[in-house]
């Protein structure tokens, strides 16, 4: 599955906000925050939650 998004990303079909929403929001696809770095180059920024 890594390969196939590192393909699309390399292509111009698919940006980094829309991996980085595949690695929150849809674990089925079984990316991490380290696929994310690997993919597109660019470091994973942990978002932080404000604090209630």
């Amino acid at each position: 599955m890594k390969e196939m998004f590192k393909t699309y990303y390399k292509s111009g079909e698919l940006d980094a906000e829309f991996i980085r929403f595949t690695v929150l929001h849809m674990p089925a696809f079984g990316l991490t925050p380290l696929d994310f770095e690997d993919i597109t180059g660019q470091p994973w920024k942990q978002e932080t939650q404000p604090a209630v």
